[in-house]
């Protein structure tokens, strides 16, 4: 018996050391990092409370192959230096499996190479930084199409949809206004470029360049608040040709500030909005509000509900296809086994070997009527 003992222990200890770290017979524990507090709770509150209620929704099922998700979110404020304390702490204290729908551009790129280095899967960024998937890093799978790819959709779309070529490009002047402009400037040559401090509250006299050129359309690389000064500055001045402007803008919030300043605004898009012209959109939209109410009764999702309800969707798709003798190798290969995958709120989303760019396709939405209603399908660069 002593002896049958002893052998246990071993056999035991060897199955311990084998272990993925976060792996457990009933559970997967994985990480995030969200702004829970500070000035930009209301996007990381959003983005939590939609992966939560994804995971609840699957842990009310019995999980995957037996193992329910238990989610630890840190709070880093949306700062890149305590992204860098909290993420270590996830990892070598917590000893999370992966780390899932982290946000902000600056503190993603801060522990991407760290997270890397350490073979820890590292799935969906709440960034549009194409720096997260080019070049290709083996643990990093970014979804959301970045700013790179949308300004030649943008510019795909202009010229191909609308016959378009006269474009001014309004950018913030940092890295997303200028990976923006970038995309733009592989498809066509713009006719006025103007960089702009976002933080600056009176766009008149670069709005009178923007006049005096009065091209056919114009691109604003620009966040809801100095989009929507770009926007009114511009009409206030008589500008009346096409406005675009990018993905981030695509949210109620925008429509509601926005007024009838909007109207006819067009935004690019990549996840489904309910319209009348697409059934199966309403269809999964629905499909998710009745999950997400499961966990918060009456409450209507927010834009950043639905990016981390895909978080949550994407990696779980990975978590099933990686097996019951989960790895983080195994993740990895069931990640690059996505082809054009659908869930219910992700759609398209493709990997492979050497390819990290998960998202490649866009679709385009004007507002009418206060309401965005859907112009395209999706347009991809893939194959022109």
């Amino acid at each position: 018996m002593k002896k049958l003992a002893v052998l246990l222990i071993l056999v035991l200890g060897v199955v311990g050391l084998l272990a993925e770290d976060g792996v457990y017979p009933d559970k997967v524990v994985i990480g995030s990092f969200q702004a829970l507090s500070g000035p930009y709770a209301v996007i990381g509150q959003g983005m939590t409370k939609g992966m939560k209620a994804y995971f609840n929704w699957i842990n009310e099922q019995g999980g995957i192959y037996g193992r329910k998700i238990k989610l630890i979110v840190a709070d880093d404020q949306l700062n890149p230096s305590k992204t860098v304390v909290e993420v270590k702490r996830l990892v070598e204290e917590d000893k999370v499996f992966a780390i899932v729908g982290g946000l902000g551009t600056y503190g993603c790129l801060a522990v991407m190479d760290y997270l890397n280095s350490k073979g820890i899967p590292f799935v969906y960024q709440g960034s549009g930084s194409s720096k997260l998937s080019h070049p290709p890093k083996k643990y990093v799978f970014p979804v959301q199409p970045d700013y790179l790819l949308e300004g030649q959709l943008i510019a795909k779309f202009l010229m191909e949809k609308q016959g378009i070529k006269d474009v001014a490009v309004i950018y913030m002047n940092n890295d997303v206004g200028k990976e923006g402009l970038t995309g733009i400037k592989k498809r066509l040559t713009p006719t006025l470029e103007i960089p702009y401090n976002p933080l600056e509250t009176d766009y008149s006299s670069l709005a009178l360049k923007v006049m005096d050129k009065n091209p056919r359309a114009v691109v604003i690389y620009g966040f809801i608040t100095d989009t929507l000064r770009w926007i009114k500055t511009l009409k206030d001045y008589g500008y009346d040709g096409l406005i675009v402007t990018i993905y981030p803008n695509a949210d109620p919030a925008f429509v509601k500030l926005g007024g009838k300043y909007v109207e006819g605004v067009i935004v690019t898009g990549w996840v489904p909005i309910p319209s009348k012209d697409n059934p199966e959109y309403t269809k999964d939209y629905q499909k998710f509000v009745e999950i997400y109410q499961k966990t918060y009764p009456n409450e209507i999702p927010s834009s950043y509900a639905v990016a981390g309800f895909i978080a949550a969707e994407v990696f779980t798709e990975a978590l099933r296809r990686a097996g019951k003798d989960l790895t983080r190798e195994g993740l990895v290969k069931a990640l690059e086994s996505f082809n054009h995958w659908n869930g219910i709120m992700a759609k398209d989303i493709t990997y492979g070997p050497n390819r990290r760019r998960g998202k490649s396709s866009m679709y385009f939405i004007k507002i009418e009527n206060g309401l965005f209603a859907p112009i395209t399908g999706l347009l991809s660069v893939e194959g022109d």
